[in-house]
């Protein structure tokens, strides 16, 4: 027989969360430790990244530079295309050479469609077969709506991706490169005794705000890959479609607000954490503790704590023999607005079977009586 028990994981809360909209076409808001995406809109849809593009240009970089014999003291040569290339510019001088660590600040800080071009042609012979290169990493990272043409995010039909995609690349980029991520916080750079300032003005305004890029053109509208660590946790934003300088700063900066403020990180279950006591049958214990297999953090807000509710699954009572580590139920927990989730439930230790002598006077005992074996007094 299969029982359902229910119960509440966490004590009720009395706040009312407010809806979160965006003026954004396209957003998406992730938890960077559970990976849960908090909201989103239309966070699928194919979009210009413009020059958000340049997140994966540099990660491909970071990671030649990670696990190769290629520095940031590298020099590369600055080709013709590269120096006509139009758009936002590091000001680089044709057939100069120019130190890795100089190309990556003036993509991250300046945007300079000049410095990507020659990073690109530097890691990849052309731009062409470097963008070709940017697309084997996109499908690694699982960006399946992805689709680079170039390394800087010009505009082309066929270069493309998503919000939740680029929400992707930028959460690995951290994750597989923390020391090389922190130039994406430098605030300005200064080439060719040009200074320019960092196009990310959430690294003035918002608290913990450290990266990464901004993107534009007429056709997609102003868009950020925005993230922001605060007490160790962070939160990762991408928006697209906003009308505005202004506007993208305002939209992204209220998403990272909501998310620190309006959700919390939540413990629903303990790895090896007592659940429930449950009979066993024609075992040498009449009882078994159900622990649960897996810790589960959840990233939620204050109504699905509130809303929030459980169910233990499980066939009463459980035979001998049983071994430690068995899985004989689940926990599952309902919460509003996720796929309902499934933990489960394994024995705490084994138990053994009983003497077959016992087995047979347990059998009647039972038919006679209608009782368990740990009801037998």
């Amino acid at each position: 027989m299969v029982k359902i028990f229910s119960f509440l994981l966490f004590f009720t809360f009395s706040f009312k969360l407010y809806a979160i909209d965006t003026k954004a076409e396209q957003a998406v808001v992730i938890d960077f430790d559970t990976n849960e995406v908090l909201f989103e809109k239309n966070s699928n849809t194919k979009v210009i990244p413009a020059s958000m593009t340049k997140i994966m240009t540099v990660y491909v970089a970071f990671d030649r530079i990670k696990n190769t014999n290629f520095a940031i003291s590298n020099e590369c040569k600055v080709s013709p295309k590269a120096y006509k290339m139009g758009g936002s510019r590091t000001f680089l001088e044709i057939d100069d050479n120019v130190t890795v660590d100089d190309l990556l600040k003036g993509i991250i800080v300046q945007s300079g469609n000049d410095a990507s071009i020659a990073l690109a042609e530097c890691l990849g012979g052309t731009e062409e077969d470097f963008a070709k290169l940017m697309n084997v990493y996109a499908e690694r990272l699982g960006m399946t709506n992805t689709n680079f043409i170039n390394s800087s995010g010009w505009p082309d039909d066929n270069h493309y991706s998503t919000v939740y995609d680029l929400g992707i690349l930028s959460n690995a980029i951290i994750k597989d490169f923390p020391q090389l991520y922190t130039y994406f916080k430098m605030e300005e750079f200064t080439y060719n005794e040009i200074s320019q300032p960092n196009r990310n003005k959430l690294l003035y305004e918002v608290q913990g705000a450290d990266g990464l890029k901004t993107g534009f053109t007429k056709e997609s509208g102003w868009g950020i890959a925005a993230t922001a660590l605060r007490n160790d946790r962070r939160i990762t934003v991408v928006i697209n479609g906003t009308n505005s300088s202004r506007s993208r700063l305002n939209e992204s900066s209220n998403l990272i607000n909501w998310a620190f403020n309006q959700t919390s990180q939540q413990t629903l279950v303990e790895k090896n954490e007592f659940i429930k006591e449950v009979d066993v049958w024609l075992g040498s214990e009449s009882s078994i503790n159900l622990i649960s297999e897996q810790k589960l953090v959840s990233t939620l807000s204050f109504d699905q704590i509130q809303l929030m509710n459980s169910s233990i699954t499980y066939t009463n009572p459980i035979s001998a023999p049983i071994k430690k580590g068995d899985e004989l139920g689940k926990l599952i927990i309902n919460i509003d607005g996720k796929p309902k989730i499934e933990v489960p439930l394994i024995a705490e230790k084994d138990v053994t079977e009983v003497n077959p002598l016992f087995k047979i006077f347990a059998a009647a005992k039972y038919l006679i009586f209608g009782r368990s074996l740990d009801e037998i007094k």
